[in-house]
């Protein structure tokens, strides 16, 4: 029996989007490279171009540039990184003890009207300002996800998956997959900020990765030599994660 490769669906724009977004991040990471090289040589370089701060504006244009300037978190990276920026350069123009907590508040206030806008989702989980992990089961083909300071743990028993929408901060999620199926590919779209996002999926699934971290990373820690991977089971990671980690693990 000839069995089919599933593919990841794009749109020309999708597909254009992704080109100019990889060259513009190429460039900013030569240009990055050539800063440091000429600062150990002994060029007089201002710190404020090896910072964290530039780190993360250039990682929002990039991100912006990938999405269609349509990403809502890019935006916050470059406000982040341009408030901290104009702090080292300025000291004492921004009081740095009112930033985060006028971020939260912003974050919470999108968080809000997000939900107001979409109330014909058919799953949403919204965890705010508690310590109490949350475990439900499941059925539904999508499900929307969000953990503020909190913890979520979702068990997944779809076997119709199309995919998901993971918002984590300051806190950690937990999604159990190892019940779910689906057919050819499955998108799960995660946003991590001083968090961790655990993933639980068949050791035979396919994992593909275009999540952009800063500060952070993703670990596959399967044992893939000891199985064999379904092409035609594509799971793709997408989204962003900074100052924080996602781990995709199994129970085989």
């Amino acid at each position: 029996m000839k069995r089919n490769k599933c593919k990841v669906e794009r749109t020309p724009q999708m597909e254009q989007s992704h080109f100019r977004a990889k060259l513009l991040g190429g460039l900013f990471v030569i240009g990055f490279g050539v800063i440091i090289l000429m600062k150990q040589i002994g060029f007089p370089i201002p710190h404020v171009f090896t910072s964290w701060e530039i780190v993360l504006i250039l990682i929002g244009l990039v991100s912006l540039v990938k999405h269609n300037f349509k990403k809502t978190f890019a935006y916050v990276l470059i406000v982040v990184g341009g408030l901290f920026m104009v702090n080292d350069l300025y000291p004492y123009t921004i009081q740095t003890r009112f930033i985060w907590p006028v971020l939260i508040i912003i974050f919470g206030i999108s968080i809000f009207i997000k939900a107001l806008t979409r109330k014909g989702k058919k799953d949403e989980t919204f965890t705010i300002l508690t310590e109490e992990n949350t475990q439900t089961p499941d059925g539904n083909d999508y499900v929307e996800s969000k953990a503020l300071f909190a913890g979520v743990t979702k068990n997944i028993v779809s076997k119709n998956f199309k995919g998901a929408k993971i918002t984590c901060v300051f806190g950690g999620t937990e999604f159990n997959l190892t019940h779910a199926d689906f057919e050819n590919q499955a998108i799960i779209d995660l946003t991590t900020v001083f968090g961790g996002v655990n993933l639980i999926i068949p050791s035979n699934w396919k994992v593909q990765t275009e999540i952009t971290t800063a500060f952070g990373g993703v670990d596959d820690k399967r044992q893939l030599s000891m199985i064999q991977e379904d092409e035609n089971k594509l799971l793709i990671l997408r989204g962003n994660c900074v100052f924080g980690g996602v781990e995709i693990s199994s129970y085989a």
